[in-house]
């Protein structure tokens, strides 16, 4: 099974590299601006100012200014490490075909720009080891669906892509899936005092990448509920309460931050909310959503669309998606007969949850924050990613039969996934000259 995993992630890495090397530099998602934050904390030691505008992004030295300020620091702090080791390497000048005009054009990359998209590939390597314990965690004795997790996720094409460009969701996939390995621990083995610590230690370090943790909170207390031998109602009580004063204590200091600076916690650059628009707009954008964050959850839709068959793709992810819920309903209706462990249910109903919360969240700052979130939403969902695919797979499993043929199916959507991933990179390197 060791051999599977390495055989596994090695592919992604492969994948991710490849992605890396297709995406142009400085074209991924807010990519120049999360440049000016590492950079800022790399060169100058300071947090860069926050700006309400792209076009007031800018790295200058000692007063760097981004709109992505106002976001918790642990993931650019540890990509500045990794800038100021490659400090000295040499710009990279990237030369390029306007496509609107058809003149070539060129610009030049800080060094240590390729190095940090590096610093991505090895978090989603890290993703792929703790969806790998969390997964053995759940499902004891189904090697399997251990390894079935792990190609689910490695071989999305939206989550290599993300894992290399310079983007703090790197980190945050990571965070969520130690989270996600601790609760099926806590849901297994029982809540201890320590147990629960560590819960709210991972909790506030996740919120110190970014504050979508925000949302496992109450998932966390949903978790103490369900665990076994979490003794009297006083002392689960106890337990959250130090579960939660950690997380607090661990990662509210940024948010005690901005309410000082900004005078709200929850400060945000663009104000664009979807209930602002008018009415027309409004109902042509709900009825295009759906289809654009599904799309975005496993492919970047808008670097991409011109050089794939989006229907072929979103047909097998569909299918991905359909046959996995129906795996999992099925699963539901035999596992009582089946003898399931209850950890193993309560492990996918707090993942499951996990997930809907992160969901409701996107959908709240699609409708009240900012519309162009649903523009490319689906990256927003890459986070809880490591917590849905251990579901997946059990799903699959289920619905073909937990044998011979599960591992077969298991493997048939592994490498479909794989097969669409590579067509991505393809179509990424098409749009971007970088072929």
């Amino acid at each position: 099974m060791r051999a599977g995993l390495a055989l596994i992630i090695a592919t992604y890495c492969a994948l991710a590299t490849a992605q890396s090397y297709a995406t142009r530099l400085q074209w991924g998602p807010d990519e120049p601006a999360h440049i000016i934050y590492v950079r800022s904390l790399a060169t100058d030691l300071r947090f860069p100012r926050l700006t309400h505008g792209e076009e007031d992004n800018a790295y200058l030295p000692g007063a760097a200014r981004t709109h992505e300020a106002h976001q918790p620091p642990l993931y650019y702090a540890l990509a500045a490490l990794v800038w100021r080791a490659c400090a000295r390497l040499p710009d990279q000048v990237v030369t390029y075909r306007d496509k609107a005009t058809g003149e070539l054009r060129s610009y030049a990359v800080p060094g240590p720009v390729r190095p940090v998209r590096m610093l991505s590939v090895v978090f989603g390597a890290l993703t792929l080891l703790f969806v790998w314990a969390m997964a053995r965690t759940a499902f004891p004795g189904r090697p399997a669906l251990w390894l079935a997790a792990v190609a689910l996720i490695g071989f999305t094409p939206m989550f290599t892509y993300l894992s290399g460009v310079i983007n703090n969701d790197a980190l945050l996939a990571p965070a969520f899936a130690l989270i996600g390995w601790q609760w099926a621990r806590l849901l297994r083995f029982g809540a201890s005092a320590k147990d629960m610590a560590i819960a709210g230690l991972l909790l506030g370090v996740a919120l110190n990448v970014k504050e979508t943790a925000l949302g496992l909170v109450a998932v966390l207390l949903v978790v103490l509920a369900l665990a076994r031998g979490a003794g009297l109602r006083a002392q689960r009580a106890q337990h959250a309460a130090m579960a939660l004063l950690l997380a607090a204590v661990v990662g509210g200091w940024w948010l005690v931050r901005k309410w000082a600076l900004y005078g709200t916690p929850f400060v945000y650059p663009f104000i664009y909310p979807l209930l602002g628009l008018p009415p027309d707009a409004r109902a042509a954008l709900i009825a295009a959503l759906p289809r654009q964050v599904f799309l975005f959850s496993f492919m970047p839709l808008d670097v991409v669309q011109a050089h794939l068959n989006v229907a072929a793709m979103s047909r097998l992810f569909g299918a991905v998606v359909v046959l996995s819920a129906g795996g999992i309903v099925l699963w539901l209706s035999r596992r009582s007969r089946a003898g399931t462990p209850r950890f193993e249910s309560a492990a996918i109903a707090v993942w499951l949850l996990a997930g809907g919360v992160v969901l409701a969240g996107l959908v709240r700052n699609i409708l009240a924050v900012d519309w162009r979130m649903g523009t490319s939403g689906g990256r927003y969902l890459v986070a809880v990613m490591p917590l849905l695919t251990p579901v997946a797979a059990r799903g699959l499993s289920a619905l073909s039969g937990d044998g011979k043929w599960a591992k077969l199916a298991l493997a048939v959507v592994a490498l479909a996934l794989l097969g669409a991933n590579v067509l991505v990179i393809r179509a990424t390197a098409l749009e971007y000259g970088t072929l």
